[in-house]
């Protein structure tokens, strides 16, 4: 069930391929969905949908008692031992779980759902939205479960092919009620039950075929209690430690809801949109990174963590002050010509928080480092220190200065949490090439101050797709710049990681290398 290789390295290039693959097909059908929304939705419709969607999001993390990501940890273990029963009864666990607690959650949000609308998201209209969501919810769950199980079994192909389907469809119901002139926030909030409720289905029958009838049709659901003490307990850790980062994510959107009103929620919302650009962009070298950090770790290789840190930390603090400087000069125009006119002011929003990128850069590889050498723990304490930061400044600033700092409140909150980290993983730190950190910080913000005395001006009466054209040529121009001024830092660089990605085997019995790599 879960395929073998001679190295986590080679297991990670393989596999890896399909979820970029898929991530990067994903990532634009997502802009394409809310480009299409927000053309024809209100700002304020805009942040009803996709509050009551952060509220549904928040719930499901809690919605199976937190059985569905300790998946990830065993039924790998259950399928190395090829324990059938086990892995059968897990799954049954967590499904179970998931029933019971929908079913309360769903008849509280039904009977109230009138003052949920009025008085959290201060609109009538989000009444029926959390109706119609509540479904959305139910399906979700159990979609949340499949995609788990594809993690935990490394089936990264069909993982994403199954939510790039989910999203086609999105796509597809989205323009259809564009196109037909049937657009209304009930109908676009329908399509979000319904692409979930196709991706379940076709997860679940995949799941049948290639997973229930060769390994789990003659599997008995069992009751062992010692089993079930330690999955319950590990589901509580990860309550400690997944779930305090979903409510971090959800935790400003929805204190926004509360604070203030639909309107501040839907200029908010496009606002993520764009400050999440980013990080697609870094994702997959995040995800490159964990593993690389287990391996060297496992194989006491301790001096290549500290180096390829230091060659991270060294380039990620450059393209972290690059995509600032552009952020900062096109924030209006870039919200313009994905959101339309009316969220202009949420490339305003922008401007507040982009120049805190570089924390959130920095502190993505040490939690990788963190991940790697298994201190889980000190992931959750960082993680809770970070959710009390960020509620109290949200509480501070969204009352004082509106919804515009708000922004800045998160990015603040990022500061003690970037410098916990770096405590954290102090047995790895190294020193720091500030030369070529200012150096490149200088010519981002000259070349930017060029590109806003004499080039900003041509967006002047532009349309959206001679907006978009001239940002997409002028972000070339930029990014080939600067490139140019770095050129022997980029080769220097390329060879590094030739060097230090170098992994050497362990010299242990095959199998146990083989059993090792599948539970990683």
């Amino acid at each position: 069930m879960i395929e073998q290789h001679s190295s986590l390295s080679e297991k990670f290039l393989k596999k890896g391929f399909w979820l970029y693959f898929f991530s990067f097909l994903i990532a634009p059908l997502g802009y394409i969905v809310k480009m299409l929304i927000s053309n024809d939705l209100s700002v304020g419709e805009m942040g009803i949908l996709y509050w009551i969607l952060s509220l549904v999001t928040l719930l499901s993390s809690y919605n199976d008692l937190w059985l569905a990501e300790s998946l990830n940890y065993f039924l790998p273990k259950y399928i190395v031992e090829k324990d059938w029963n086990k892995f059968k009864t897990t799954i049954f666990y967590a499904f179970f779980a998931q029933f019971i607690s929908w079913i309360i959650i769903w008849i509280v949000l039904i009977i109230f759902s009138s003052s949920i609308a009025t008085y959290f998201f201060h609109s009538v209209q989000a009444i029926s939205i959390l109706k119609i969501l509540s479904l959305f919810f139910f399906w979700f769950t159990f979609f949340h479960i499949m995609s788990v199980i594809y993690m935990a079994t490394q089936n990264t192909k069909i993982q994403k092919l199954v939510e790039f389907i989910r999203m086609v469809f999105v796509v597809i119901f989205t323009f259809g009620f564009w196109f037909l002139d049937l657009w209304t926030l009930e109908n676009y909030a329908w399509t979000w039950v319904i692409w979930v409720f196709i991706g379940t289905i076709f997860s679940f029958i995949h799941f049948y075929q290639k997973y229930y009838k060769p390994y789990l049709a003659d599997a008995k659901i069992i009751y062992d209690k010692n089993m079930t003490k330690e999955l319950f307990k590990y589901a509580f850790m990860v309550l400690i430690a997944s779930n305090i980062w979903t409510v971090l994510s959800q935790v400003d959107m929805l204190l926004i809801s509360y604070l203030l009103w639909p309107i501040d929620a839907g200029y908010y919302t496009t606002y993520l949109s764009i400050i999440n650009i980013p990080f697609m962009l870094i994702g997959p070298i995040i995800w490159f990174l964990f593993p690389v950090f287990s391996e060297l770790n496992s194989l006491g290789e301790h001096d290549k963590i500290k180096v390829i840190k230091s060659i991270f930390y060294k380039y990620f603090a450059v393209m972290s002050v690059i995509i600032s400087v552009f952020f900062f000069i096109f924030s209006s125009e870039i919200a313009y010509t994905l959101f339309w006119e009316k969220f202009r002011f949420s490339g305003e929003i922008l401007k507040y928080s982009c120049f805190f990128i570089t924390f959130n850069f920095l502190f993505q590889i040490d939690f990788c480092i963190l991940a790697g050498i298994w201190k889980v723990k000190e992931r959750a304490k960082i993680l809770a220190v970070w959710l009390v930061f960020n509620v109290i400044l949200n509480l501070i600033l969204i009352n004082l200065l509106w919804v515009v700092w708000s922004s800045l409140a998160v990015w603040l909150s990022w500061i003690p949490i970037f410098i916990m980290s770096e405590i954290k993983t102090k047995a790895f730190r190294t020193s720091f090439d500030f030369k070529f950190f200012i150096k490149n910080v200088l010519l981002s913000w000259i070349l930017g101050f060029f590109i806003y005395e004499f080039l900003l001006k041509f967006f002047v009466n532009k349309g959206r797709l001679e907006s978009f054209i001239l940002i997409l040529f002028i972000f070339i121009f930029y990014i080939m710049f600067i490139g140019l001024f770095n050129i022997k830092e980029i080769k220097r660089f390329i060879q590094e990681i030739k060097i230090n990605l170098k992994i050497k085997k362990p010299k242990t019995i095959e199998n146990e290398t083989d059993n090792q790599t599948a539970i990683i």
